[in-house]
């Protein structure tokens, strides 16, 4: 069961951060989080993944402040894994990928949260720890007993506000990806459930065979 959670988790982180370099790459405007990270790595001359990670341990350290509990610390890997393949896609990958026509840019955009989504549908599977961007809107959640539509409003603007503060990317593309993915999420997130949990039933009854 480890193994397989592990690759969900793996491949699905793999897909995710795929999307999310094709929707910076688009040039449009990307998620709030994303575009503070894209501002973020203009402003200090790092890396986009490097500021995705700092967030990430802020996050972390921020959840916990109001959650009144210990840093979950194990949310460290899954930020840090993203960071570190987010830069694979950006630098290495995609680095020679910049569409330029507006047709081409939509496209590159449309793939990309399509494949966020996926990512997310896939990695959410192996029910490891969520990056902290998905736990902070959790924690608002539970801390104050609002429900997750508006607690998710508070966290995106929370971060969209950062992202302005910080010249970050944010454009049409930003809009999009947040009136859209919700949506790719919740169609593709059941699909995976259910592969997930046919697998792992099919492996209890060969092992108990």
């Amino acid at each position: 069961m480890m193994i397989r959670r592990s690759a969900f988790f793996t491949i699905g982180l793999f897909i995710l951060t795929m999307g999310v370099s094709l929707i910076i790459k688009a040039g449009l405007g990307a998620s709030a989080w994303d575009a503070l990270a894209v501002g973020e790595s203009r402003m200090f001359d790092i890396t986009v993944g490097t500021a995705v990670f700092i967030n990430g341990i802020v996050l972390i350290i921020l959840n916990a402040i109001i959650m009144k509990k210990r840093p979950d610390v194990l949310a460290t890997l899954t930020i840090f894994v993203i960071g570190l393949l987010i830069d694979f896609w950006l630098l290495i990958i995609l680095i020679d990928f910049a569409p330029v026509m507006m047709f081409n840019q939509f496209v590159a955009l449309g793939i990309g949260i399509l494949t966020v989504g996926l990512g997310v549908a896939v990695y959410l599977q192996a029910k490891f720890p969520a990056s902290p961007m998905d736990t902070l809107m959790v924690a608002i959640h539970t801390r104050f007993g609002l429900n997750l539509r508006n607690s998710r409003i508070i966290s995106e603007g929370f971060a969209l506000s950062l992202a302005f503060l910080f010249k970050g990317d944010i454009g049409v593309g930003t809009i999009l990806v947040t009136v859209l993915l919700g949506f790719v999420v919740q169609f593709m997130y059941p699909i995976f459930e259910q592969l997930f949990e046919k697998k792992s039933v099919a492996k209890t009854a060969v092992t108990t065979d």
